[in-house]
């Protein structure tokens, strides 16, 4: 006997994403997409899928290096997909879940982003005399990023005026600006149960006193740009 009774199947919910956020930047070329799966309402697994720009779909299941957290994956599960090294410019990645019995699909979320060039001069230890203008930069860059990452901007504390911001003030600016880093990377790297993409733990360099170092502005630079 067969039944005339069919189940009908219910695609997922669209999966929330954390960044990038919608016309954001980054200087990183291979970004870190934070996904957090919806509910699937046939208590069915999910598998996540992403596509950038014009290319292929990637899925948790078919390209398990890509994802943090990968396989078919439960409601409310977190993820960090990284993508392969992209051009700078300006980007659209396109995110979906797809049901582990029939690959029904749910509402697609898009975002566009935009890599930048990186904005930092070359500081060559006992050539360059850093200046204000060194330090905005770094500030700009990291409120930059923190967008890219649903993060608020930091408020800093001291507007910095070049011929004006006297030398003794520089270890705190670049302290304020490393807390700002600490931030991020505490986001990214608790965002989900696996450190695979995290952000390798950071050992400050000695700020000592006076202008900053060519060893500790060349940290911060490389650090911007893996975030």
């Amino acid at each position: 006997m067969v039944s005339n009774t069919v189940k009908k199947n219910s695609p997922p919910a669209a999966p929330i994403i954390v960044s990038p956020m919608t016309g954001k930047s980054t200087y990183n070329t291979t970004p870190r997409f934070m996904i957090t799966t919806g509910t699937e309402p046939d208590g069915q697994t999910q598998i996540v899928e992403v596509k950038i720009d014009s290319g292929e779909w990637v899925n948790s299941v078919d390209n398990p290096e890509r994802f943090s957290t990968s396989g078919y994956l439960g409601n409310g599960v977190s993820t960090v997909y990284q993508a392969e090294p992209l051009a700078v410019g300006n980007h659209t990645v396109t995110f979906r879940c797809l049901d582990s019995d029939i690959e029904s699909a749910s509402t697609e979320v898009v975002r566009t982003f935009t890599i930048l060039q990186p904005p930092f001069e070359t500081i060559t230890a006992n050539e360059t005399v850093v200046k204000a203008a060194h330090i905005q930069t770094l500030r700009t860059a990291l409120n930059i990023v923190l967008s890219y990452y649903n993060l608020s901007p930091v408020i800093w504390s001291e507007e910095i005026i070049a011929g004006r911001t006297t030398v003794k003030k520089w270890p705190f600016h670049i302290t304020e600006i490393r807390k700002a880093i600490d931030t991020i990377i505490t986001v990214v790297n608790g965002f989900d149960s696996s450190a695979a993409f995290d952000i390798p733990p950071v050992t400050w360099l000695p700020i000592g006193t006076g202008r900053p170092k060519a060893d500790v502005m060349q940290q911060i630079h490389d650090l911007i740009l893996m975030l």
